[in-house]
């Protein structure tokens, strides 16, 4: 049954109508959150914060589209809050006066180790999805968005999903020497 009809179900009363439409909001956000974070605890947590927002008020707000693009809007709302949280954190964790690129860190012994372990994850990663490797090899030599975009024939939209998804699955393999 459509979100938007155990909404109206819902609004009629029925405490069965409620709880499933809960329910299903809760099944689809999930899978939804875990495209876009990764971490299954974070998911879990912003999916319930949004659910409190939506059960605070779904009953007494008017909504100018349907309730489906609202509640999808609040989740929307929700991992932006999260990322912008995660960039903030990660922006103070780093202590003043200490090198965060990684090459100020690495001695000579730990280059080909990494190089080799960097090729293994990259040909892991071109497996899925060739265009993951176009696009993080585009990056990598500093090419701008609207060249990217040109040279792939997508949109910028589509490249940064793209990017993203390399982005992930590669820090994945490198962390733990497969990806999902």
């Amino acid at each position: 049954m459509s979100i938007n009809r155990l909404h109206r179900l819902s609004q009629d009363g029925g405490k069965e109508s409620a709880e499933q439409l809960f329910q299903s909001l809760t099944a689809r956000f999930r899978v939804f959150v875990r495209q876009r974070v990764w971490n299954e605890a974070d998911a879990d947590e912003i999916v319930q914060e949004a659910l409190v927002t939506i059960c605070r008020e779904y009953r007494k707000t008017e909504f100018e589209t349907s309730f489906a693009a609202w509640a999808y809007k609040v989740l929307d709302n929700r991992i932006l809050a999260f990322v912008s949280k995660r960039k903030r954190r990660s922006e103070r964790e780093v202590p003043a006066g200490e090198p965060s690129d990684i090459q100020a860190t690495m001695t000579q012994v730990d280059r080909p180790q990494l190089k080799a372990k960097l090729l293994s994850c990259l040909r892991k990663v071109g497996r899925v999805n060739r265009r993951y490797v176009r696009v993080l090899n585009f990056c990598y030599q500093g090419y701008k968005t609207a060249e990217i975009c040109r040279r792939m024939d997508v949109k910028p939209n589509t490249l940064y999903s793209l990017l993203s998804r390399a982005r992930r699955m590669l820090e994945t393999c490198l962390d733990k020497g497969d990806i999902k």
